[in-house]
């Protein structure tokens, strides 16, 4: 019976808990919507074409189905010398080398203005021509099954020079190019995994030699030497650095207990990102 009793009792404190969770919320003020331009848009001197795409912010109360326009837009870029307006496909504005060629060390004004009011620009500096001195040193396991069979995994080191007396940012990637003829007369293309974040700078370590990334391939036949890894590093703008490293951190999930980390934004008058790299590579042969 003393059982029965506390079953009861502890069932009504249950349901009690339960119940004075599921309160209505009554004449809360949700936030206002403030409607502003939404701009990324990355440039370098390696690129025939650049590229500026433009949205606009979306509400995160009230109702969702609502749509807000932002008007017919006016996007140009300028050097300081030279200004441009941007051909229009979509909600992409382009500009070619031809037009207004993108230079290391030179400054870039990006101005975009609506119809409607909107207006936002931002401004980057390419970085400096660098010669990165890329270096890769490899280690490469052999393993065999019994009858016969056998695979190699290769691990590649990838280092760079970094040059002294200045504050640098790196961005690195891998391209893979398999000429297996397997794969017919055109090379397999596809990327393959790093060991470290492909975001870094030189904190601590300027003008020295950095390691940039280590990167793995597996299951490579024994006698595969048809196989090219192209490694880039970007030397960026901080800007372009700190947004891909807000993007990592973004809480934009569903996990409530995640810290507040908002994406980084150099937008004025609106949000986004405007920025610029340069790029320096190897082409290491699979031997």
């Amino acid at each position: 019976m003393k059982a029965i009793v506390t079953y009861i009792i502890s069932t009504a404190v249950i349901m009690l808990v339960m119940l004075s969770c599921e309160r209505e919320a009554r004449n809360v003020k949700l936030p206002g919507f403030e409607q502003k331009l939404v701009i990324t848009s990355f440039i370098s001197p390696r690129d025939s074409a650049s590229f500026v795409k433009v949205s606009s912010n979306e509400r995160i109360y009230g109702d969702l189905t609502i749509a807000e326009g932002y008007g017919n837009l006016t996007v140009t870029m300028s050097n300081g010398q030279k200004m441009i307006n941007l051909d229009p496909s979509g909600d992409v504005y382009m500009f070619r080398r031809k037009d207004l060629a993108v230079a290391h060390g030179k400054k870039y004004l990006l101005e975009v203005s609506s119809d409607k009011g909107f207006r936002a620009e931002a401004e980057c500096t390419v970085p400096q021509r660098r010669d990165l001195e890329i270096t890769v040193d490899t280690v490469r396991t052999w393993y065999e099954y019994p009858g016969g069979d056998s695979f190699s995994e290769l691990k590649m080191n990838v280092y760079l020079n970094d040059p002294p007396g200045e504050e640098n940012y790196y961005s690195f990637s891998v391209k893979v190019l398999d000429f297996n003829p397997y794969f017919g007369t055109y090379p397999y293309i596809y990327e393959t995994y790093t060991s470290d974040d492909i975001y870094f700078n030189d904190e601590g370590n300027d003008g020295k030699r950095i390691f940039a990334n280590a990167v793995y391939s597996s299951g490579l036949p024994a006698d595969s030497d048809s196989t090219l890894f192209i490694f880039y590093i970007l030397n960026t703008d901080r800007d372009y650095y700190s947004w891909h490293k807000s993007l990592n951190k973004y809480s934009g999930g569903n996990d409530p207990f995640r810290e507040i980390s908002p994406a980084y934004s150099n937008i004025k008058g609106g949000l986004g990102i405007f920025a610029s790299y340069t790029v320096d590579s190897i082409v290491y042969k699979l031997r």
